[in-house]
């Protein structure tokens, strides 16, 4: 038994060691040591309504809020982070116009997503239908949420 648990501390040991230059490369925090990044990723949010409406923008994960967002039409709102090595990174966000909003997940641990995303930038557009991701496997943007009516 006690060689089992030498064996785990060396690979945790290890792993610290792996992961320390690059996670003190970036803004760390104490979370960042404890689990370390092991994917980068952008997020952008476009307004693309072409009704020239400006569109409101909040997002946030749990551990960060990144702000309130007024974007004009073609304007974008971009952030990029590393994915944690629990793999439980989630961001969502809160989308409103004239006359919809929406609160939906921009980023969470799904294959189908990454691959849509083409493992790396997930490119999020808001139109008069909805709101689209860039389907970068196939090339066209695919309606995944559609407005609620009212505020």
């Amino acid at each position: 038994m006690n060689n089992i648990k030498q064996f785990l501390l060396g690979i945790f040991i290890y792993l610290v060691l792996t992961f320390h230059d690059r996670v003190l490369a970036s803004s760390t925090t104490t979370r960042d040591i404890i689990v370390p990044k092991i994917s980068d990723w952008q997020i952008t949010v476009v307004n693309g309504l072409i009704t020239s409406e400006t569109l409101f923008v909040h997002c946030k994960s749990k551990d960060d809020d990144l702000g309130e967002q007024n974007l004009h039409l073609g304007d974008r709102f971009s952030w990029n982070f590393g994915e944690n090595m629990l793999q439980s990174t989630l961001f969502w966000c809160y989308l409103s116009k004239d006359d919809g909003h929406m609160n939906v997940k921009v980023f969470w641990d799904d294959v189908i997503l990454f691959h849509r995303c083409g493992w790396e930038k997930c490119v999020w557009t808001a139109k008069t239908d909805g709101l689209y991701l860039w389907n970068s496997a196939i090339g066209e943007d695919l309606l995944l949420e559609k407005w609620e009516t009212g505020w």
